[in-house]
């Protein structure tokens, strides 16, 4: 497909734009906390919320891809005459590049698999079910109604976590001490349940 120099100019500028807010977005998420702790937080990247750049994030992607198609589709004949000029003077060298980009495009799929896989056991809610504490109440309980709902005291809850380290208020939601104090989900789990277990006698 022919194309002047100016589309193939414009089409290169989208691309680099879009790449780069791609690249800003992708950033923003990685930073982002796990599962709704972003939400319960109030979290925001550049005075945008999670919400915000995965919704930019996705739909920057499908355009992506369509002008990455569109760029192939324009320079595909010279894409190939170049891979033949390069194979005829060094097929070693040819061989080589295109064995490396297999070797890149294969690592990012197991680094990108393996961090899915990583997000997925860090959102999972399969808590034993002999557990009194579930994920939706991480997710969402303030330290308030934890102690309504196991009929303990608010105060000495608070008291409890203040003598771990923990400073918070009856309206200070499970989702911010995890974030704020850097716990993992089934520390913070294991620490609730210990105070209350310990709280109910």
């Amino acid at each position: 497909m022919k194309a002047s120099a100016l589309i193939r100019g414009i089409i290169d500028l989208l691309l680099t734009i879009t790449f780069i807010i791609i690249a800003i977005s992708g950033i923003a998420l990685h930073l982002a906390p796990s599962g709704r702790i972003a939400e319960s937080i109030g979290w925001t990247f550049l005075g945008l919320n999670k919400d915000s750049w995965e919704t930019i994030h996705t739909y920057l992607g499908f355009v992506m891809i369509g002008l990455v198609a569109l760029h192939l589709l324009i320079g595909f004949n010279s894409m190939i005459t170049m891979l033949r000029m390069g194979l005829k003077k060094s097929k070693i060298r040819g061989i080589a590049g295109i064995f490396l980009s297999l070797i890149v495009l294969s690592a990012g799929y197991i680094a990108f698999a393996n961090y899915t896989a990583e997000e997925s056991e860090d959102t999972s809610e399969s808590y034993e079910e002999e557990s009194p504490i579930t994920g939706q109440m991480l997710k969402y309980y303030t330290v308030q109604e934890l102690a309504d709902y196991f009929n303990v005291s608010v105060d000495a809850l608070i008291e409890k976590l203040r003598e771990k380290g923990i400073e918070c208020t009856p309206e200070t939601k499970l989702a911010e001490i995890e974030y704020e104090y850097g716990l993992d989900r089934e520390e913070l789990k294991a620490m609730l349940e210990e105070i209350i277990n310990e709280l109910r006698g």
